[in-house]
């Protein structure tokens, strides 16, 4: 829910370019660089819409209301004043631009960043430790009820998986079970997507040496990209439409060569794998 209200204000109100020139510039106000921006969306920061000056390019003092109700918010963006104390005061409407679309995506990542505090590890008990993981992850979302996943074990799970790779260096089925190295998967896979990216390479790895499945892998690899917006390899990531509520494939790199790219990693045919979601997929593919 935290993800969807802070996507929904960001379209409406968060949206920022760095280079575009208004008509109008706030008289006595700063306007927030792109670090800036980053940085107050790291901290959490909720913008107080209520006292905001909105205007748009000419000066001209829009409503919130009026706002709220413009067609294809996509397209809309705004730049951000601050005051000498930081507080912002005005936001200025304008057309978006291609550089707004991929700042909306580093700010919801650096808004759903979880800081990790490196947390005291006995690498004696990798085994228990990855078996409580595991068995703590599923236990939310293995039911009919999305409302039964907690945040906060998400949490934790990430804060003593990287403190067990930090201190005891990435576990092989060697040390651990099959389901416990799967755990490590699970824990990233659920993750924020800055982590995710950070420890993915070492996943990677390791599902070079077999201690984790390369089709796991592409899922991951798959679920990176989408957060990134860009266009995933193995067609693993589903969307669902806002206003028809059908679910669709995310945007796929080469549709026609994606079975050659599943068979690679051990998954079977994507059209096949598409209809759990009722959702067709006639690209012819080259063997």
């Amino acid at each position: 829910m935290k993800l969807k209200t802070y996507t929904f204000s960001l379209l409406i109100i968060f949206l920022i370019s760095c280079n575009n020139e208004n008509k109008y510039i706030p008289n006595g106000l700063t306007k927030l660089t792109e670090k800036e921006l980053i940085d107050r969306a790291r901290n959490k920061e909720i913008l107080d819409i209520q006292n905001i000056t909105y205007k748009n390019e000419n000066g001209e003092i829009l409503t919130l209301d009026s706002i709220k109700k413009i067609p294809n918010q996509e397209n809309w963006a705004y730049d951000r004043y601050v005051d000498k104390n930081g507080i912002v005061r005005e936001m200025i409407l304008r057309k978006a631009t291609q550089k707004d679309g991929e700042l909306l995506i580093k700010l919801q990542q650096a808004y759903n960043y979880v800081p990790i505090k490196i947390i005291n590890i006995d690498c004696q008990k990798k085994a228990e430790i990855l078996e409580e993981i595991h068995s703590l992850d599923q236990n939310m979302r293995l039911t009919d009820n999305l409302s039964d996943i907690d945040p906060k074990i998400d949490k934790q799970n990430l804060i003593k998986v990287v403190s067990l790779i930090e201190n005891c260096g990435m576990p092989t089925k060697k040390d651990v079970t099959k389901k416990q190295m799967n755990a490590i998967w699970l824990v990233f896979q659920h993750a924020d997507n800055i982590n995710r990216k950070k420890y993915f390479p070492l996943l990677k790895k390791s599902a070079e040496m077999g201690d984790l499945d390369k089709s796991s892998i592409a899922l991951m690899e798959d679920r990176i990209l989408m957060f990134d917006g860009k266009p995933q390899v193995y067609g693993s990531q589903i969307t669902q439409n806002r206003e028809t509520k059908k679910w669709e494939l995310y945007n796929l790199e080469k549709p026609e060569f994606v079975d050659r790219r599943r068979a690679k990693v051990g998954l079977g045919s994507l059209k096949e794998y598409l209809k759990n979601w009722n959702i067709e997929f006639n690209v012819e593919q080259f063997k």
